[in-house]
């Protein structure tokens, strides 16, 4: 592709994302979501979406190309992933620590809400993964995963749409609940999400798009609880800086999702992106006293980004 073609498709995203933090500072992070989702820009996210898409499939084909590095995002993912479950075993390592660290604790905390009755021994030969932003289903093709790809504007047919902010999460649910036509008349979109079914969740290039922190935190939340016990939430989020520049943003990030009960496991800085792996705790009283010890001062509960600033 030439340089002005990818310049171009570049601008469109970044149109996209400076419109709607515009419309945030004049409208309210809620009003500005719905102005933003609102069927009557439905033409502007689709031409978003297809040059995610196209941008992306540059990125992949293109290993001297640096920005975002949307190759290094998918495979850092696939890979770390498959450590996880399968080849180094780490949900066994972080499960046995975690245990210590309730072991050491118990006289603190009045634990009521371990998983013991759900822990496996051997993961699944296919991964339950929920990819929410997908744009066009990266991960389609992974052996191991049977892959639900969610994104507010679908760039191809084997992506569902969904407002994921909207979408409810139903612990009486045993699969997912679907109708044939979205708001756009077209495709199929999800209403709603059984509770506890997924290995994983994937947010790669997601919570930078939502307007607010308290937005980025329901995100987070909802993850929470579609995943199974000891399932893993990554996050890969754009990030140009040297690794101290956030690194106290990162922190807060660290200390608001474990609130929540989610425990980093992982934590990796590439040169235009930050990798992280959240992992549901065997405990959520364990996950929220490792956050009360851990705070520092001004940290609060929320996902803040350097966007928040401007």
């Amino acid at each position: 592709m030439a340089t002005e073609e990818h310049q171009r498709l570049a601008n469109i995203v970044k149109s996209c994302h400076e419109n709607l933090r515009h419309l945030t500072k004049t409208l309210g992070a809620e009003a500005a979501w719905q102005e933003h989702t609102s069927p009557k820009n439905a033409k502007k996210l689709n031409e978003y979406a297809q040059a995610m898409r196209e941008l992306s499939q540059v990125w992949e084909t293109n290993e001297n190309n640096l920005e975002l590095q949307a190759r290094s995002r998918i495979k850092w993912t696939l890979d770390y992933i498959t450590k996880y479950f399968y080849t180094e075993g780490i949900y066994m390592q972080k499960r046995q620590r975690e245990q210590r660290l309730l072991d050491s604790y118990e006289k603190e905390l009045e634990v009521k809400d371990t998983w013991s009755c759900s822990y496996r021994e051997e993961p699944p030969d296919r991964l339950r993964v929920l990819d929410v932003g997908s744009c066009f289903n990266p991960f389609r093709n992974s052996a191991h995963f049977e892959v639900t790809a969610l994104d507010l504007c679908p760039a191809t047919e084997d992506v569902l749409q969904a407002d994921f902010l909207k979408v409810e999460v139903d612990k009486e649910l045993k699969e997912m609940v679907i109708q044939d036509h979205n708001e756009q008349g077209k495709g199929k979109s999800v209403k709603k999400l059984p509770a506890g079914y997924y290995d994983c969740v994937i947010f790669s290039l997601l919570l930078e798009y939502m307007p607010s922190a308290e937005q980025r935190l329901s995100c987070c939340q909802k993850a929470y609880d579609l995943l199974r016990p000891e399932g893993i939430l990554v996050i890969i989020t754009p990030d140009s800086q040297h690794v101290g520049k956030n690194a106290n943003l990162m922190k807060n990030w660290r200390y608001s999702l474990a609130k929540l009960g989610l425990l980093r496991v992982r934590f990796e800085k590439l040169p235009h992106i930050t990798c992280m792996v959240y992992r549901k705790a065997i405990s959520l009283s364990l996950a929220q006293h490792w956050a009360s010890i851990h705070r520092e001062e001004g940290w609060c509960e929320a996902i803040k980004i350097p966007q928040d600033e401007n």
